[in-house]
């Protein structure tokens, strides 16, 4: 058990092996995941679901996440932004919660739930 278990996690990711692969490291720590590949369905699930905290992929099908971001933010839902781009990729407003950089590994997955949760020491 860590202190992940029984999170509920949104995971916003449009590129489906990258989804299933995150999906499962979330659920080995612990956490239900919900998955959804598109902007349109991730504001849905935002909107009418209840969440632990989220992973965003920064870019869906040529979307950026932002409206997701922000639906989550008036929810007081905290979340990772994943990226391949770097910081320099992110729009300013989103650069001051964890990220995690692809590829990344399950730690880093952990690590940065745990910050975006408030449960780690590096918090």
């Amino acid at each position: 058990m860590t202190a992940l278990t029984g999170r509920h996690i949104l995971i916003v990711e449009d590129e489906m092996i990258v989804a299933l692969d995150l999906s499962d490291v979330v659920e080995r720590l612990g956490c239900t995941a919900a998955v959804v590949g598109r902007v349109g369905k991730a504001l849905e699930a935002a909107a009418t679901q209840r969440f632990d905290a989220a992973i965003l992929d920064l870019n869906l099908a040529g979307e950026p996440v932002y409206p997701v971001a922000d639906a989550l933010r008036r929810r007081e839902t905290p979340f990772v932004i994943a990226s391949g781009y770097g910081a320099e990729g992110i729009d300013a407003a989103y650069r001051d919660g964890p990220r995690i950089a692809k590829p990344y590994s399950a730690r880093d997955v952990e690590t940065a739930l745990l910050l975006a949760l408030g449960l780690s020491k590096n918090a």
